[in-house]
Order: structure tokens, then C-alpha cells, then sequence
């Protein structure tokens, strides 16, 4: 994709025609003449990359190539030249003070102005003659390109209806039914571990269906056990029976009983590191899902021998468990599995549910124009689609972009030759040619992403603005930029939604496997990017961007040079044992540290690295590196030299062992994001906060010192706490007034005034996390905080009774969790007035009364209610007219509670769970046989492994002697109210960058929250 990479380039020779810095060196004029140049290159050389994807001459290719080297070779002149601008600029920052200082600058600045600017013209002036030659070979050789030939590229309006998979109730309705009557199997006539397989080929839908058949009220009501796997292919079994146990625990936490005793003789000890773990782990996971009915999808498997692993860990109890397989392969390959139950092969669309498909994703509710289904244009669409459902969806993209019939004409003419269909992977080609410029590169992105797994958007969108791919936009930050590029993406089918948050927003998104097929061979082919398991680049001298997906070590050699490279992205095998933060150390004996040694001394690749720890030592010559991202690197320390790359913009060393950070990040002025969660990182150097740049820290928990410069800038600090007493006059929040998200801890009496200064500046707040012995109240009622939609407090509310008297100004607040705030009926009242509450969680003595009353028409927009350990409730009553929205309902440990009203009247309760609160279930089971029936889970002390003969039909009763763990996704600082088989609570920053996510569909989500 040349066209991406002269974009990008104009756009810098753009910026550094604009700087004051070429008008001092006199070579501006040069600039705008060489991007001139290079905007004519890039209008031949966007036709020319669509010729490039059919069959296209080798002159062309050569002349593609040759094109984007003269583009690399104008980023590496202008790259070359701020690298030296702003190093001077630094030297002479650290040689303020000096009596002879202005003297002496002057006269290095005076030869550094000479050498730059004679450096910087050389440059221009060769790349001016390449440029010119490659002209001349384009006559010569009588080289066709062609410019856009039939429309151009064009930005569409987003509904969030189109993130919806609405098509599955029509198109897939009999195909939900007879698998919904296998899974529950009312007939009780397969009581066996069933396997019940979807096949069929990619882009066909298997995941669509399996997800809804996962998430049906019925089958989550059927199955006492619920676990989704899906995993990257290449990847060790251990992190199947990883992310199985994880779910499990969730549900069915480990008794006594089950706590693994090595039997004797079986010297664990003796193994390689986590080969012990591992087994034990599948022992338990095993004695978990023991005489309980499971229901486990497997999604994507592509291994024979994985299944064949797995199935020997799965116990076979005669329960009517089941296990939902969705797989590309063949029948002959899987029917072995279960031969007594027929596999479910999926067939494409019939043209009838096709065209009600198409029509939904290009005209939304709408009505569609008559002119439309006159042309006949449903059985083309149907013709180049096959009935490929993803094909639908992506070409439906294109078109509704398109306002009159004569340009669906020219599109439908791309897809076909001699009129016949080409290729379905055409339409790949066509929606990334009909994208605009700027998202050609944001969708590349993707390719530096394994394929399978699931990705937090806003994580990603601080990755684009770092690459400079956001283009400013007058009145939003780039960030709000970023998430409309986006969103555009999404509404064009090319990306998809996998979970919205509370207020309907994009939480986490994926993209499908066949795209991402499409995306990582355009970027591989583009020199856009270059993509391993290893770092063993067969030109580490020519790679500009680099991610290396490997999750089967923790430890990779990297070469000590990349001297063009600007990104690096890695995603390695999160060893969690090597964190003393998250697990306990590992006991190890003289055998174990031998044969550890002696498996390095043999080369054994599968050991070798298990303790060693990485030094980074490429980054010395790697000076042009804009982004560095690693995840599950092995790091101690980084190193000094990290200080010299001063193009840096994004920092990102999550799950590895850093320790601390170096001094010489200070001098880092360009960096923008900072990222450094589940490290043991805990200071960082005050000049750190100096960098104006600065957009985003996110932390586990860094200490906060004091600031003097402004950081207007700065939108996200999470995972930070106070380094000493604050006053009104005297605190960092000050300088910070532009924050969107702010996760605090370690509040004391000492901080509180302050603090609540401080947040009357920050109009822009969106998420807020605040955690301390005392908290400030205030906050309720500041107008400053109109914008809120995410508050979390964990402490007591110094005074809330003050502001009594006044109104509650929190207009947007969408999710509220509330922690030991001690708070009383007056406080909830007057709560119940926010219009846009959608999830709210009162935990751990958060109200302090013996009665809690939801009032007559309060909480209009409640969806979810989380109650935990209210110890003193004794009467929970729900007023006519309140809550008419819920739907989700769960309460843990409220032992004291006889009294519940008004539940039955809420006519949108899907989901009722009480965990260890027996008395309050016989008090319904008694009273209200109506509401009793609602009860999705009863979890009580008593020591049943069987559904109860008392529990009704559709209910079933689990056997806890605590809560179960919490694993859940977030988009906020803490995650919201949880799905109801997250039980518990544990630290959120134990799951910041691994998550479990059930509802969507997987369980493999490797990158960071918000």
C-alpha cells in the first residue's frame, strides 16, 4: 500500500514545512517543493495500488516499490532532521545555569544551523532527482497507472443499529432452534457429553449463532456451568487449561476438598517451572467440573491435537453437559468427536434472507427506495456474495456510501469481469481502496494484532494518534477523532462490535479472521508492516514497523539493531509467576535450578530464556522509534538509552517484571502515552512530570508528585496515589485540569480539600476512580461535573450530609459503584433522580440503614443492581414506578435481609441471583412462587452437588463456601456491574490487561482497558 506510506510522508513534510525551525534554516522553499512532487506521486500511486491487487505487471510492482522507497527515504530526511533540531534544543536545556551559557549556544547554534541545513537540502536535493527518474521510467518503460477511477473515497454516518447481528432471527432461525434443542435436551434422551459441532467456511456465521446460542436466558438458566474458549492459533495448550480454570473459578470456586495435595512420591519439584502448575491445574479443573452440568464452546478450533487435549480434561458425568464446537474443519475430520450427534454444517444465505441482511445494513430501519429493487440489484449483490454473510455485510458497506444508483453501478462493475463475479476477496480490496486515506493506515493497525482475539478500542486509538495516522479535527481532541475513525470502520462492516458499555458506546471490538487474513498480507506486502513469531527480520536494516506475536515464550532475542524502525509491537506468553505482585514465589530446589541450567547449556528452545531477563539492548540503535509497545516481555530495568530516542510517543511495558523507571525519561518531550500496568513500577523521576506532551499514564500504582508545569494535554491518569500531603495552593491536579479519566488511591484527610479544589477545574471528566480512608463529596454537586458518566468511589464520603439540600448535577452519569460509603435513604433518594444511571453497585457497607427503599419513579434507566455485603439490611422495597428497566439483579451476602417488595412488578427482570443468603430465598420460595421462578442462580452453604427436587425447572443451586473471584471486562477504571456468574470481587488491576469476557463470545483478551 504505497498510497498509505506517500500519505503519511506529505503529511509530514506538511508539518515541517509549517515549523519555525525551516524558516531559520532557509530550506522551506526546498519543502513545499518536494511535497508537491509527492502529492502528484501519490495520485498515480493510488490507482496504481489497485492494479497492484489484480494481476499487475512486474514493471508496475517495481515501480510501487521503488515509489515507496523514495517515500521512506523523505521520512528518514525529515525524521533525521528533527532528531538533530531537538537534540541541540536538549543539550541546551541541560545547560541552563552556566555564566557562559548564551554565549556558548549561540555559537553551537550557528553550527548546528549550518550543518542541519546543508544535511537536510543534500537530502532534498537527491531525492528531488529520484523523484524525477522515477518519472522518467514511468515514459519509458510506458508504465499504466491510473488515479480513482470511478468514485472517490467517502465518509458515512454511523448508527449504532448496524452493530447488531440481527440477521441471526430470520436467516439462522431454524438452525437456533435445533441446536437449542440439543444443548438443553428436554427430552433427557442424551444424557452423554454431547459435542455438537457448527461447521463451515469462514465468514459464514458459526460464531454469530454460537455466541447467541451462548447467551440465550434459557441455556444460561440450563447449565450450572458456562465456559467460551477462544484462543490465537499457535499457542500451548496450557493456555487453553488457563483460561478454562479462570472461568471455572469464577463459577465454582475450590472448596477445601479441592485444593490440590501432591500425592506422595510425586515430586512436582522436579519439573520445569509451571509444568507442575499446569498439572495441577488440570486436576482441579477436572474436580471442578465434576458432577456438574457444563457447557463449553470451543470456538475456532483448527487443532486436532488440541481437541483431543482438551477432551480428555472435560469429565463425561452423565448430566447432559455439552460442548459446542465451532471449526473450519471438515466433517470427516470431527466426526469422530461424537459420532451420535450429527454435525450442523452452515450453508450461505438464500437470496431472500441476503437481501433482508443487505438491506438492514445499508438502510437501517429505513425503507428502501423503490429504484433500488427495480434495477434488480439484490441478485447481483447476491451473485458476487455468494450468500456469504461477511461478504454481505462488507460489500453493504461500500454501498451505503453511495447516494445515487449510477455509483452502485460503477461499484458493482469493480466486482465483476465479462459480466461474472469475481472472487469474494475482491470485495476486501474494493472496501480498503473506497476507504479514505487516513483509514487506510488505522485498519493496517489491525494486522499488528493477533488474529482471534478481541481488542480494546481506546487503547489502539492512543496507538493511531502516536503513529500520527489522526488527523486534527477543530473542536475534538484526537482521541475523539480516533474513535470516529472508529466508529466509521465499524459501520463499514470492516470491524466489529463485540460488547458496548453502559451507555451504548464501543467497548471492545474484533476483527474477523478472514479480514484480518486481508489487512496482515496488505501491510506485509506494503512494507507497511512486517509481522513474526521471532525478531529474526531477514532485513532488520529495512523494517519500519515490527510486531512479533509469540505465545509460547515469555522470552525472544531481539536483534541490537533496527536503525529504521518506528514502531515495535510485541505480544509474547504472559508468564504470571515471574510478577511478585501477582503470584507467590515458586519454591525451587537444587535439581530444578540444575536441570534448568542444563537445558540452557543444550539449547532446548522451549526452556531456554524461562529466567532470563531482556535488556533492550536494540534500542541504542534504533533512534527513530516512535512506539513501543511490549506485553509478557521479560523486563527488569530499562535501559539509560532510552532517553536518546526522542521521536517517542508511546511507552507501553505491561505484564513483565519493570522494576523501575530510568532517570533519562525526562527527556523524552514528544512522549504522549505511558503505560506501565501489572509492573511492579511504583516511582517515577518528578522532571517526568514536566513533559507538556504528555496524554495518558496509566499505572498499577505510581506516586504522584508535585507538578509546576501545566499539563493541559494530559486526558488519562489511572493508577496513581499522592507522594505527600496536598493544600489548596499545593497540588498536581491543578496543573491537570484537562483530564477525562482519573484513577486515584490513597486518599487521606490530608488530601480531600484539595482534591475537591481540584476537580471543580476538571469540566472534562468522564471517568473518575477515586479510593482513600476519606473521600470528598462534593462532587455530587459541582456543576464541573456535567460531563461524568463513570464514578467509582471505594471509602467513606467526608460528610455527605451537607449537600442535602441541594440537587444531584450528574446529567450523563451512566455506571455508579459505591464502597463503604456508609450512606443513608436521603442519599439514594436523591440518586434516584440522575436520569441516565444504567449499572449501579452498593458494596461493602456502602448504605447504613436496616431499610433500603428505591422510591416512586426513581432510577428510570437502571438496567443493573448490584448489592454485596449490606450486613445490616433487613428490607429491601422497590416503590410502583421504580426501576421499570431492570433487568439484571444480584445480591451477595446480605444475610440479614427477610424483606423483599415490589420485585414482581418489574415486568423487565430477566436475571434474579442471591448468593449465601438462604433465609431470604425461602422467604420468596414461600411467599412469591411468581418471583421465585425468576431466579436465574440460588447459591447457598448447603452441601448439594444436584439440582434440589424443590428448585423449579430452569433453576439450579450451587454448592459455595465463599464467593466466587471476579473476572470481567472493563471500560472504565473498575468494570461495572458484572454478568451474573462473576460472583466476587478481586483487585481490578489483577485483570487489567487479561480479561475474561463472557458474554461477547471469547475469552482471550490481551489488551489494556482504558
Amino acid at each position: 500500500m504505497a498510497d498509505a506510506g506517500v500519505t503519511g510522508v506529505a503529511a509530514k513534510l506538511g508539518e515541517l514545512a509549517a515549523a519555525e525551525a525551516t524558516a531559520l534554516l532557509r530550506v522551506d522553499t526546498e519543502i513545499r517543493s518536494l511535497r508537491r512532487k509527492l502529492a502528484y506521486l501519490q495520485a498515480l500511486v493510488r490507482g496504481a495500488d489497485r492494479v497492484r491487487r489484480g494481476r499487475a505487471n512486474e514493471l508496475l510492482l517495481l515501480w510501487l516499490r521503488e515509489t515507496r522507497e523514495v517515500a521512506f527515504e523523505v521520512e528518514d530526511a525529515v525524521d533525521e532532521f528533527h532528531l538533530r533540531v531537538e537534540a541541540f534544543h536538549l543539550s541546551v536545556k541541560g545547560r541552563r545555569g552556566w555564566w557562559h551559557g548564551a554565549a556558548f549556544n549561540l555559537l553551537q547554534g550557528l553550527a548546528t544551523q549550518i550543518a542541519v541545513r546543508h544535511g537536510l537540502s543534500r537530502q532534498i536535493l537527491k531525492i528531488n532527482e529520484r523523484i524525477d527518474e522515477l518519472n522518467q521510467n514511468k515514459e519509458t518503460y510506458a508504465i499504466e497507472s491510473f488515479p480513482s477511477e470511478t468514485w472517490n473515497p467517502s465518509s458515512i454516518e454511523i448508527d449504532p443499529e448496524w452493530y447488531e447481528d440481527g440477521y441471526i432471527v430470520d436467516s439462522r432461525q431454524s438452525e437456533f432452534t435445533s441446536l437449542k434443542d440439543q444443548l438443553i435436551n428436554e427430552e433427557e434422551n442424551v444424557s452423554h457429553r454431547a459435542v455438537i459441532s457448527i461447521l463451515g467456511e469462514c465468514g459464514i456465521g458459526k460464531k454469530t449463532l454460537a455466541r447467541k446460542l451462548y447467551n440465550d436466558p434459557d441455556i444460561m438458566r440450563h447449565f450450572e456451568v458456562h465456559v467460551w474458549v477462544c484462543l490465537p492459533p499457535q499457542i500451548r495448550f496450557t493456555d487453553y487449561v488457563e483460561t478454562m480454570y479462570k472461568q471455572v473459578s469464577s463459577e465454582v470456586p475450590e472448596t477445601h476438598e479441592l485444593i490440590d495435595k501432591s500425592p506422595e512420591g510425586d515430586d512436582n519439584l522436579s519439573l520445569a517451572p509451571g509444568d507442575g502448575e499446569t498439572a495441577s491445574k488440570e486436576r482441579k479443573l477436572r474436580q471442578q467440573m465434576q458432577n456438574r452440568r457444563y457447557l463449553v464452546v470451543l470456538d475456532g478450533l483448527v487443532e486436532i491435537n488440541d481437541w483431543n487435549s482438551l477432551f480428555d480434561v472435560l469429565p463425561d458425568d452423565s448430566n447432559g453437559s455439552r460442548i459446542l464446537l465451532t471449526t473450519r474443519l471438515s466433517v470427516k475430520e470431527i466426526n469422530h468427536m461424537d459420532p451420535r450427534i450429527a454435525p450442523l454444517e452452515l450453508s450461505c444465505l438464500e437470496t431472500l434472507h441476503g437481501e433482508q441482511l443487505f438491506c438492514q445494513r445499508v438502510f437501517g430501519a429505513k425503507k428502501p427506495p423503490e429504484i433500488y429493487k427495480c434495477k434488480a440489484y439484490y441478485e447481483k449483490i447476491h451473485n458476487i456474495s455468494t450468500g456469504l454473510p461477511l461478504a454481505i455485510i462488507v460489500l453493504a458497506g461500500v454501498l451505503r456510501s453511495k447516494v445515487i444508483p449510477v455509483e452502485w453501478d460503477d461499484v458493482l462493475e469493480q466486482l465483476e469481469t465479462n459480466g461474472q463475479p469475481k472472487p469474494v476477496g475482491s470485495i476486501w480490496s474494493l472496501a480498503f481502496d473506497d476507504l479514505p486515506h487516513h483509514l487506510k493506515s488505522c485498519l493496517l493497525y489491525f494486522a499488528s494484532m493477533s488474529e482471534n482475539i478481541i481488542i480494546y478500542p481506546d487503547r489502539l486509538v492512543r496507538l493511531w494518534v502516536a503513529e500520527g495516522f489522526v488527523v486534527p479535527k477543530k473542536g475534538k481532541t484526537l482521541e475523539e477523532v480516533g474513535f470516529d475513525y472508529m466508529k466509521e470502520l465499524v459501520s463499514r462492516g470492516l470491524v466489529q462490535v463485540m460488547e458496548k458499555d453502559a451507555g451504548g458506546g464501543i467497548k471492545l471490538v474484533a476483527i474477523h479472521n478472514l479480514l484480518h487474513a486481508f489487512v496482515e498480507s496488505e501491510a506485509q506486502d506494503s512494507g507497511f508492516l512486517e509481522i513474526h513469531h521471532q525478531a529474526n527480520v531477514s532485513n532488520p536494516n529495512a523494517v519500519r514497523r515490527l510486531a512479533v506475536h509469540n505465545y509460547l515464550d515469555s522470552f525472544v532475542n531481539i536483534p541490537n539493531e533496527f536503525p529504521k524502525l518506528r514502531s515495535l509491537l510485541c505480544d509474547f506468553a504472559e508468564d504470571q509467576r515471574s510478577s511478585s505482585i501477582y503470584e507467590m514465589p515458586q519454591r525451587q530446589t537444587l535439581w530444578g535450578n540444575f536441570a534448568d541450567l542444563c537445558l540452557r547449556a543444550c539449547g532446548n528452545p522451549e526452556r531456554t530464556g524461562l529466567n532470563t531477563i531482556h535488556g533492550l539492548h536494540f534500542l541504542e540503535g534504533s533512534r527513530f522509534l516512535r512506539v513501543i509497545d511490549l506485553n509478557g516481555l521479560k523486563i527488569q530495568k530499562l535501559p539509560d538509552e532510552i532517553g536518546g530516542i526522542i521521536h517517542l510517543r508511546y511507552l507501553g511495558i505491561r505484564n513483565s517484571n519493570l522494576e523501575e523507571l530510568p532517570s533519562s525519561l525526562c527527556k523524552l518531550d514528544n512522549l504522549q502515552t505511558l503505560d506501565v500496568r501489572r509492573t511492579n513500577v511504583r516511582r517515577v523521576g518528578d522532571e517526568f512530570w514536566e513533559i507538556e506532551t504528555l496524554r495518558h499514564v496509566l499505572a498499577e500504582k505510581i506516586m504522584l508528585s508535585n507538578c509546576t508545569v501545566s499539563l493541559n494535554n494530559l486526558m488519562t491518569l489511572d493508577g496513581v496515589e499522592p507522594s505527600n500531603p496536598w493544600h489548596e495552593e499545593i497540588c498536581p491536579l491543578n496543573h491537570m485540569i484537562g483530564l477525562r479519566s482519573l484513577s486515584l488511591s490513597g486518599i487521606s484527610e490530608t488530601h480531600t480539600k484539595a482534591l475537591s479544589a481540584a476537580l471543580k477545574k476538571m469540566e472534562f471528566l468522564v471517568n473518575l476512580k477515586l479510593s482513600g480512608e476519606f473521600l470528598p463529596s462534593t462532587m455530587f454537586t459541582d456543576s464541573s461535573m456535567r460531563r461524568l458518566q463513570v464514578l467509582i468511589l471505594h471509602g467513606k464520603l467526608e460528610d455527605p450530609h451537607a449537600s442535602h439540600s441541594d440537587r444531584y448535577i450528574m446529567p450523563n452519569l451512566t455506571v455508579l459503584h459505591l464502597h463503604k460509603s456508609e450512606l443513608s435513604q436521603l442519599f439514594v433518594d436523591k440518586l434516584a433522580a440522575l436520569p441516565c444511571i444504567a449499572e449501579m453497585e452498593l458494596l461493602h457497607g456502602s448504605y447504613s440503614g436496616t431499610k433500603l427503599v428505591f422510591p416512586e419513579r426513581g432510577f428510570q434507566n437502571l438496567r443493573k443492581l448490584k448489592l454485596k455485603n449490606l450486613c445490616i439490611l433487613e428490607e429491601l422495597v422497590v416503590k410502583p414506578g421504580a426501576m421499570t428497566m431492570l433487568s439484571t439483579l444480584a445480591m451477595y451476602d446480605c444475610g440479614r435481609l427477610k424483606i423483599v417488595n415490589g420485585l414482581t412488578a418489574l415486568e423487565h427482570l430477566q436475571e434474579l441471583a442471591f448468593y449465601n443468603m438462604e433465609m431470604t430465598v425461602d422467604t420468596i420460595k414461600h411467599k412469591d412462587k411468581k418471583l421465585f421462578d425468576k431466579i436465574k442462580c440460588l447459591t447457598t452453604t448447603r452441601s448439594l452437588t444436584k439440582v434440589d427436587r424443590d428448585v423449579p425447572v430452569g433453576s439450579w443451586i450451587r454448592s459455595l463456601e465463599r464467593p466466587a473471584p471476579t473476572l470481567r471486562v472493563s471500560g472504565a477504571p473498575e468494570s461495572p456491574c458484572s454478568e451474573l456468574e462473576s460472583a466476587g470481587s478481586v483487585d481490578p488491576k489483577a485483570t487489567d490487561d487479561i480479561k475474561v469476557h463472557y458474554s461477547s463470545g471469547s475469552a482471550w483478551v490481551r489488551l489494556a482497558q482504558v
